[in-house]
């Protein structure tokens, strides 16, 4: 009987620690470290989706630059005269000077003038890359196209010069410095963009579109006022 008792005893206490539990303590201590992963773990995914959206962003922003500097490519691969950007000011394009690229271009066969511009509107801190051409006869037969926007977004650079060992100041478009050995005396021009989509973060860096293009029909000696005058911009 007593064998019996002692028995019934032991497995009782055994059941009183089985069911004892968490300490409120352990509990406290188990749930702020739960929070701290769970804090963890939700950053990293923010910091991820941020990243995506701004990715995707740039990447449209760039998509449509580059549509616009093929563009230009074939133009001035084709450039019978290339007008220089530093020349070019308000009164010629109604942007400042190396805000501006004119050429006389024979793309495809079909001789014109081409004008490409960037221009910031009023208020806003993002500009447009804009493109009209007209025909080097306009004056007497017309045929003078209207401004159409090519790409958007386009940064303004901190301080646009065209020095050679800074590529963040450089302007969208200048004469590049030939080299001195090179044989062609083909007149070369750089275009650098500078993109940022608004939906990126402001922390973001504008992406940077850049090229240096070389008018191959320049060394024949073309009349260098053959797209002068300007129509009105």
């Amino acid at each position: 009987m007593r064998e019996l008792q002692r028995a019934i005893r032991t497995r009782l206490s055994r059941d009183d620690r089985s069911d004892s539990g968490w300490t409120l303590v352990e509990l406290i201590v188990s749930m702020g470290i739960f929070g701290g992963l769970l804090a963890i773990v939700f950053s990293v995914l923010l910091t991820l989706s941020m990243q995506t959206k701004d990715n995707l962003a740039r990447t449209r922003a760039v998509d449509e630059t580059q549509i616009g500097l093929m563009q230009i490519d074939r133009q001035v691969r084709s450039g019978n005269v290339i007008a220089d950007p530093a020349n070019e000011g308000v009164a010629l394009s109604g942007v400042e000077p190396y805000y501006a690229l004119r050429v006389y271009t024979q793309t495809d066969g079909v001789y014109q003038c081409v004008q490409w511009r960037v221009r910031f509107p009023t208020g806003s801190s993002f500009g447009v890359l804009e493109y009209r051409s007209w025909k080097p006869t306009w004056q007497s037969t017309g045929g003078v196209s209207a401004w159409r926007t090519v790409a958007r977004n386009v940064v303004r650079p901190a301080t646009a010069t065209v020095a050679a060992a800074d590529p963040s100041t450089w302007p969208p478009f200048f004469v590049q410095a030939t080299d001195a050995e090179s044989s062609s005396s083909a007149q070369t021009i750089r275009v650098t963009l500078r993109i940022k989509d608004p939906a990126q973060r402001e922390s973001s860096k504008p992406a940077t579109v850049t090229s240096t293009l070389t008018g191959r029909n320049t060394i024949f000696g073309y009349p260098a006022d053959t797209c002068s005058p300007v129509p009105a911009p």
